[in-house]
């Protein structure tokens, strides 16, 4: 499969503040094939960040669990897993269990498997 490299660009705004890279093509909940086979085509890497856990997102937090859920995750900016330059954000939504980000990378060598199981692309 020839795919164009995907890259950095910004986020499309969606109901209830999620916002995902213009090129992320919508998968159906649960299709974690596809979603596999996405990452493994663009040879990228996923990381998820939790809004909880995010040191710079305390006031989106709380906004969040008082009800705010739409005005939080429009203004949350996701801090970069381990501060790399290589990660870019491909989507910020609400992952069932708060609000997620998903940063990717550029890999040489794409891991198959264990190594995407669990992050799921539902928006």
């Amino acid at each position: 499969m020839n795919v164009l490299p995907i890259e950095a660009a910004p986020l499309l705004m969606h109901a209830g503040g999620a916002r995902s890279h213009p090129d992320l093509p919508l998968f159906d909940g649960g299709d974690q094939e596809s979603w596999d086979n996405w990452l493994r085509a663009h040879r990228l890497e996923v990381m998820r960040v939790w809004m909880e856990d995010d040191a710079r997102a305390v006031d989106s937090y709380r906004r969040f669990l008082a009800g705010d859920c739409a005005g939080s995750m429009s203004a949350w900016q996701p801090c970069k897993p381990d501060g790399k330059h290589a990660w870019f954000i491909l989507a910020v939504f609400d992952g069932g269990d708060g609000p997620c980000a998903y940063f990717v990378r550029r890999v040489a060598r794409f891991f198959d498997g264990a190594d995407t199981q669990g992050v799921s692309a539902v928006f």
